[in-house]
């Protein structure tokens, strides 16, 4: 056994219950492998991958687990401390700091240097945010970010060119040119939009936008970076977001829903239980939305070719900008199977692997080289997604890493939905989810 096993697994025996170390012998006969994942729109992209890697793994079967993002979490924990965990499973940069920590998490650092792979094939920002304590816990699934999703029949309709689109402009006093834009597309039974004096906002047939964050990762953290806010201090430091250019953010945000009304209520879009933006976009309840990448094939399968398209992010008080993030596949340190859980991580962070997903238009792929065909996909299918890399190269910052990410999470989900339903004051929800999150 390699020394980062036999670290993992001295470290799980005192982070974990009794037993839930004991890793198990490989006697090279057939094996099946748990993988778990959140997201059901790449189902089939795995499903072509898992595939190939049968092609020259024959005996390594492959069960697929889905849950979705709201649940996936709290069940992944629950199985880590019956020690019924997954071999393999997805894994974002918001867990990975405490699983790391935890020691559930099997070290790849030998595996990668017995197997010679290759880091440089990887954007080194996101192969380093797997890394900890000098050790690497995973290798690069894909990577995303924000844009404009927007329907072409509600621009019509309300007689906006689209090629206006990339060049809309917020700030925190007027709105800006982008405000403007989703009151023109926000319309009531009796069709006046939101611009009218005669606009009722108790009647609204049709939102300018839809948002749906329960941490702010597709609308506010967006708007934040927009206007010169840190989320941190550092990375891996105390939040800041109770700064002054966070705190506008976050009411800019709140003006959407209750100044301006051109925003879905969040009634119906609170978090955990309300839709997610494209459950508005897609029946024409909403026009626009701020979404991530790894969403486009919800509104392929959504909405008739030709009548959505992708456009940049607008701007804020200090230019354009977007959170950019990255998934990885991590190995469960309990697993009975860990050379051949290694072959399975190993084969998707490949560019064979991650080529059929670019292939099938599913995610951002982690291969820097691959970038390209992502696009090409999208663009045979008749959409520009170039506002996704447009995002990823100007003013941005990465998802927050923090021990503290759940007491984040929790905290930022009660404070916010209280501000989008209007109830409190965007600075004093800041300073309790900063004090909350950072007292952990």
């Amino acid at each position: 056994m390699n020394k980062t096993r036999t670290a993992a697994l001295a470290a799980l025996a005192l982070a974990l219950p009794a037993g839930l170390a004991a890793c198990g012998g490989d006697d090279g006969g057939p094996v099946t492998l748990r993988y778990a994942f959140w997201d059901d729109n790449q189902r089939p992209a795995l499903e072509a991958m898992i595939k190939a890697f049968n092609e020259d793994h024959p005996d390594i079967e492959v069960e697929l687990e889905q849950n979705p993002w709201e649940d996936y979490w709290a069940g992944l924990d629950s199985q880590f401390a019956a020690e019924e965990a997954p071999d393999v499973f997805w894994n974002h940069v918001s867990r990975f700091p405490t699983y790391a920590s935890n020691g559930v998490l099997l070290p790849i650092t030998d595996y990668i240097e017995e197997d010679g792979v290759d880091p440089s094939v990887y954007p080194a920002s996101l192969y380093d945010s797997w890394q900890f304590e000098d050790d690497q816990y995973g290798l690069p699934k894909d990577w995303d970010s924000i844009a404009l999703v927007y329907r072409l029949d509600a621009l019509e309709a309300a007689g906006i060119d689209p090629a206006t689109v990339n060049d809309l402009e917020w700030n925190p006093v007027d709105g800006g040119t982008y405000v403007e834009f989703l009151q023109k597309l926000t319309v009531d039974a009796d069709g006046n939009n939101a611009l009218s004096p005669d606009f009722d906002p108790e009647n609204v047939v049709q939102y300018g936008t839809a948002m749906s964050s329960n941490t702010g990762q597709t609308d506010w953290w967006n708007y934040a970076v927009q206007n010169g806010c840190q989320l941190q201090t550092e990375p891996w430091g105390d939040y800041a977001i109770d700064a002054p250019e966070c705190v506008e953010a976050i009411q800019f945000t709140a003006d959407l829903y209750n100044k301006w009304h051109v925003a879905v209520p969040a009634e119906s879009t609170n978090q955990p239980n309300g839709g997610v933006p494209g459950d508005y976009v897609v029946p024409g309840q909403a026009a626009t939305t701020l979404d991530g990448s790894w969403m486009l094939s919800f509104y392929r399968d959504g909405l008739e070719p030709g009548t959505w398209a992708v456009a940049d992010n607008p701007s804020g008080p200090v230019g354009s900008g977007t959170v950019i993030n990255g998934l990885s596949n991590g190995i469960y340190a309990g697993t009975e199977h860990p050379d051949e859980a290694w072959e399975l991580v190993k084969f998707l962070g490949s560019e064979e692997a991650q080529a059929i997903a670019t292939d099938m238009g599913s995610v951002w792929p982690g291969v820097s080289s691959l970038n390209q065909g992502f696009a090409d996909y999208w663009s045979d299918e008749g959409i520009d997604v170039h506002g996704f890399q447009t995002a990823a190269e100007g003013t941005t910052i990465g998802y927050p890493l923090s021990m503290n990410d759940a007491a984040f999470g929790t905290a930022a989900l009660d404070e916010f939905n209280q501000v989008w339903l209007g109830q409190k004051d965007a600075q004093a929800a800041a300073e309790a989810v900063v004090a909350i999150a950072n007292a952990e």
